[in-house]
């Protein structure tokens, strides 16, 4: 839950620490397999879903917000995210957050917020979460073990992909929502710009230079 609420630590580091600290040095790996399973697993994939319901709840009803309120400057509204939302519900919604959970380079807080701001219901996101962070933790709890004293620097390389997957997907967004716009209103624009007298003007050029 920490790594999830506090964004400065990176999110593999908590896990990989206790897999390298709870796990005895010369444990079997089935004997590694259960105490990453039962205690980093359980406890950490619990844990993870309390932090990321917070970061749900923030996106559900202040995003959501933000959005209807300063959409309109992006050419964006909650309804386009309602029309998302329609296109993954039902079983690809909790396929898609189970996977996005599983996955240790895909940052959770960013996941839960938005989950939230697309108004997923709580029940299957909750659900997806919880079976999706308990794999995640599991495998991490077995990687520090694995790795040993270099769990640092692992950790420190699955949170540099994890940034970078951030970066690309804001920039993608954002260069939808500026392209949508400048589509969507850029020749409304230019017209409305024109006086009427100009726009006659401006036509009756055009056809002297076509003729």
């Amino acid at each position: 839950m920490l790594e999830t609420l506090v964004t400065i630590i990176p999110s593999p580091l908590v896990p990989m620490v206790a897999g390298f600290s709870l796990i005895p040095s010369g444990s079997g790996m089935i004997e590694a397999l259960y105490i990453s399973t039962l205690l980093i697993g359980v406890v950490g994939g619990l844990s993870a879903t309390l932090g990321a319901l917070l970061h749900y709840l923030i996106g559900l009803y202040g995003g959501r917000a933000l959005i209807d309120r300063y959409g309109k400057y992006l050419g964006t509204n909650s309804s386009e995210l309602d029309e998302i939302l329609m296109k993954v519900s039902g079983k690809n919604e909790i396929i898609s957050i189970f996977i996005l959970r599983s996955v240790p380079v895909f940052p959770i807080s960013v996941v839960s917020l938005g989950a939230g701001m697309m108004g997923m219901r709580i029940l299957p996101y909750t659900l997806a979460t919880l079976s999706g962070t308990f794999l995640r933790y599991s495998f991490l709890g077995m990687l520090g073990f694995m790795v040993g004293e270099a769990y640092e620097e692992v950790s420190s390389w699955i949170d540099s992909v994890e940034n970078l997957l951030i970066f690309a997907s804001v920039t993608i967004v954002l260069l939808y929502l500026v392209i949508k716009r400048v589509r969507g209103n850029g020749p409304g624009i230019l017209r409305k710009g024109l006086p009427q007298g100009d726009r006659r003007e401006a036509e009756e050029n055009r056809g002297q230079g076509s003729s």
